[in-house]
Protein backbone atom coordinates (compact mmCIF):
# COMPACT_ATOMS: atom_id res chain seq x y z
CA UNK A 1 0.00 0.00 0.00
CA UNK A 2 1.71 3.18 -1.38
CA UNK A 3 0.62 6.96 -0.51
CA UNK A 4 -0.34 7.20 -3.87
CA UNK A 5 -2.58 4.52 -3.97
CA UNK A 6 -4.25 5.29 -0.94
CA UNK A 7 -4.55 8.72 -2.53
CA UNK A 8 -6.48 7.10 -5.49
CA UNK A 9 -8.89 5.24 -3.13
CA UNK A 10 -9.81 8.03 -1.45
CA UNK A 11 -10.40 10.16 -4.47
CA UNK A 12 -12.39 7.47 -6.25
CA UNK A 13 -14.51 7.22 -3.18
CA UNK A 14 -15.22 11.02 -2.60
CA UNK A 15 -16.37 10.98 -5.94
CA UNK A 16 -18.59 7.99 -5.74
CA UNK A 17 -19.90 9.68 -2.42
CA UNK A 18 -20.31 12.74 -4.26
CA UNK A 19 -18.71 14.52 -1.52
CA UNK A 20 -16.30 18.13 -2.98
CA UNK A 21 -12.73 18.07 -1.45
CA UNK A 22 -13.95 21.20 0.03
CA UNK A 23 -17.39 18.92 1.66
CA UNK A 24 -14.69 16.23 2.92
CA UNK A 25 -12.10 18.89 4.23
CA UNK A 26 -14.96 20.85 6.23
CA UNK A 27 -15.92 17.38 7.62
CA UNK A 28 -12.39 16.94 9.59
CA UNK A 29 -12.06 19.98 9.96
CA UNK A 30 -8.91 21.09 7.38
CA UNK A 31 -7.89 22.93 3.94
CA UNK A 32 -9.32 22.08 0.97
CA UNK A 33 -5.46 22.17 -0.03
CA UNK A 34 -4.87 18.87 2.16
CA UNK A 35 -6.77 16.91 0.52
CA UNK A 36 -5.67 17.84 -2.51
CA UNK A 37 -2.30 16.39 -1.25
CA UNK A 38 -3.74 13.70 0.38
CA UNK A 39 -5.27 12.52 -2.58
CA UNK A 40 -2.10 13.09 -4.75
CA UNK A 41 -0.24 10.59 -2.93
CA UNK A 42 1.82 13.62 -1.13
CA UNK A 43 3.64 11.96 1.28
CA UNK A 44 4.08 14.53 4.12
CA UNK A 45 0.50 14.49 4.48
CA UNK A 46 -0.56 14.21 8.60
CA UNK A 47 -1.68 9.95 9.23
CA UNK A 48 -4.60 11.54 11.51
CA UNK A 49 -6.10 13.18 9.26
CA UNK A 50 -5.72 10.80 6.53
CA UNK A 51 -7.52 8.40 8.92
CA UNK A 52 -10.07 10.87 9.70
CA UNK A 53 -10.72 11.43 5.86
CA UNK A 54 -11.24 7.66 5.02
CA UNK A 55 -13.79 7.30 8.01
CA UNK A 56 -15.78 10.37 6.62
CA UNK A 57 -15.86 7.87 3.23
CA UNK A 58 -16.12 4.95 4.71
CA UNK A 59 -12.90 3.10 3.81
CA UNK A 60 -11.14 1.69 6.74
CA UNK A 61 -7.98 -0.48 6.75
CA UNK A 62 -9.36 -3.85 8.70
CA UNK A 63 -7.69 -7.36 9.14
CA UNK A 64 -8.98 -9.77 5.73
CA UNK A 65 -9.90 -6.32 4.21
CA UNK A 66 -13.70 -7.30 5.69
CA UNK A 67 -16.37 -5.52 3.72
CA UNK A 68 -19.09 -3.65 4.90
CA UNK A 69 -22.94 -4.62 4.74
CA UNK A 70 -24.27 -3.60 1.74
CA UNK A 71 -27.54 -1.30 2.71
CA UNK A 72 -28.39 -0.89 -0.60
CA UNK A 73 -28.09 -4.71 -2.24
CA UNK A 74 -30.70 -5.80 0.82
CA UNK A 75 -32.92 -2.86 0.44
CA UNK A 76 -33.35 -3.68 -3.23
CA UNK A 77 -33.92 -7.28 -2.98
CA UNK A 78 -35.92 -6.81 0.52
CA UNK A 79 -38.20 -4.00 -1.60
CA UNK A 80 -38.08 -6.39 -4.98
CA UNK A 81 -39.83 -9.30 -2.79
CA UNK A 82 -42.22 -6.71 -1.10
CA UNK A 83 -41.15 -7.56 2.15
CA UNK A 84 -42.52 -4.29 3.79
CA UNK A 85 -42.43 -6.15 7.49
CA UNK A 86 -38.36 -6.55 6.85
CA UNK A 87 -37.75 -3.46 5.00
CA UNK A 88 -38.76 -1.33 7.84
CA UNK A 89 -36.56 -3.40 10.56
CA UNK A 90 -34.33 -3.07 7.58
CA UNK A 91 -34.43 0.94 7.98
CA UNK A 92 -34.10 0.74 11.56
CA UNK A 93 -30.57 -1.34 11.16
CA UNK A 94 -29.73 0.80 8.57
CA UNK A 95 -29.86 4.25 10.49
CA UNK A 96 -28.87 2.50 13.86
CA UNK A 97 -25.90 1.43 11.89
CA UNK A 98 -25.25 4.62 10.28
CA UNK A 99 -25.66 6.72 13.47
CA UNK A 100 -22.99 4.29 15.23
CA UNK A 101 -20.68 4.77 12.18
CA UNK A 102 -21.05 8.38 12.01
CA UNK A 103 -21.63 8.86 8.67
CA UNK A 104 -24.48 7.33 6.02
CA UNK A 105 -23.46 3.60 5.20
CA UNK A 106 -25.05 3.80 1.69
CA UNK A 107 -22.98 6.19 -0.19
CA UNK A 108 -24.31 4.98 -3.64
CA UNK A 109 -28.00 5.00 -4.58
CA UNK A 110 -30.03 1.71 -3.78
CA UNK A 111 -31.85 0.05 -6.85
CA UNK A 112 -34.93 0.38 -5.52
CA UNK A 113 -38.06 0.47 -8.00
CA UNK A 114 -40.49 1.86 -5.26
CA UNK A 115 -40.47 5.63 -5.27
CA UNK A 116 -42.20 5.69 -1.78
CA UNK A 117 -39.09 3.97 -0.35
CA UNK A 118 -36.80 5.95 -2.61
CA UNK A 119 -37.97 8.97 -0.86
CA UNK A 120 -37.66 7.36 2.12
CA UNK A 121 -34.27 5.84 1.83
CA UNK A 122 -32.88 9.40 0.83
CA UNK A 123 -34.70 11.01 3.24
CA UNK A 124 -33.31 9.49 6.20
CA UNK A 125 -30.03 8.83 4.60
CA UNK A 126 -29.81 13.39 5.06
CA UNK A 127 -31.16 13.01 8.25
CA UNK A 128 -28.31 10.59 9.16
CA UNK A 129 -25.87 12.94 7.65
CA UNK A 130 -27.52 15.56 9.24
CA UNK A 131 -27.30 13.94 12.40
CA UNK A 132 -23.45 13.00 12.12
CA UNK A 133 -22.64 16.19 10.93
CA UNK A 134 -20.88 14.60 7.58
CA UNK A 135 -22.01 15.64 3.97
CA UNK A 136 -24.93 13.67 2.97
CA UNK A 137 -23.90 11.69 -0.32
CA UNK A 138 -24.86 13.39 -3.45
CA UNK A 139 -27.83 10.43 -4.81
CA UNK A 140 -29.55 11.17 -1.25
CA UNK A 141 -29.28 15.06 -1.87
CA UNK A 142 -30.65 14.61 -5.53
CA UNK A 143 -33.83 12.48 -4.35
CA UNK A 144 -37.15 14.42 -4.86
CA UNK A 145 -40.27 14.78 -2.59
CA UNK A 146 -42.76 12.30 -2.79
CA UNK A 147 -45.58 13.92 -4.33
CA UNK A 148 -47.77 12.20 -2.10
CA UNK A 149 -47.09 12.00 1.62
CA UNK A 150 -45.20 8.77 3.00
CA UNK A 151 -45.99 6.83 6.30
CA UNK A 152 -44.03 4.12 5.57
CA UNK A 153 -46.95 1.99 7.90
CA UNK A 154 -49.04 2.36 5.38
CA UNK A 155 -47.14 -0.14 3.36
CA UNK A 156 -48.73 -3.02 6.26
CA UNK A 157 -51.85 -1.33 7.67
CA UNK A 158 -54.33 1.73 7.31
CA UNK A 159 -53.37 4.72 9.82
CA UNK A 160 -55.63 6.78 11.64
CA UNK A 161 -55.77 10.53 11.02
CA UNK A 162 -54.82 11.17 14.60
CA UNK A 163 -51.97 8.53 14.09
CA UNK A 164 -50.83 10.98 10.96
CA UNK A 165 -50.71 14.03 13.16
CA UNK A 166 -48.85 12.24 16.03
CA UNK A 167 -45.83 11.28 13.16
CA UNK A 168 -46.03 14.39 11.41
CA UNK A 169 -45.47 16.71 14.89
CA UNK A 170 -42.28 13.99 15.38
CA UNK A 171 -40.84 13.79 12.44
CA UNK A 172 -37.26 15.39 11.81
CA UNK A 173 -37.05 18.33 9.35
CA UNK A 174 -34.43 16.61 6.97
CA UNK A 175 -37.04 13.68 6.58
CA UNK A 176 -40.51 15.67 6.33
CA UNK A 177 -38.56 17.89 3.70
CA UNK A 178 -39.50 14.87 1.22
CA UNK A 179 -42.88 14.41 2.07
CA UNK A 180 -41.83 11.25 4.36
CA UNK A 181 -43.09 10.95 8.29
CA UNK A 182 -41.35 9.13 10.73
CA UNK A 183 -40.96 9.59 14.05
CA UNK A 184 -37.47 9.55 14.99
CA UNK A 185 -38.13 7.49 18.21
CA UNK A 186 -39.10 4.87 15.28
CA UNK A 187 -35.79 5.38 13.93
CA UNK A 188 -32.69 3.24 15.41
CA UNK A 189 -31.35 6.46 17.05
CA UNK A 190 -28.49 5.90 19.32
Amino acid sequence: MSAESVGHALRERRKACGYTQQALADSIGTSRKFIVDLESGKERAAFGLALKAMAVLGLGITPNDAPSRDFGGDFARTIGERDYHYAIRLLGEYTGSSLVAGRALMPTAPSVNDDAYRAVLGAVTVWVSAKTRTPAPKWARNVKASPQPVFLAEKLHPVSDRMKDLIRRETPVEIAALNVWIRERDLATV
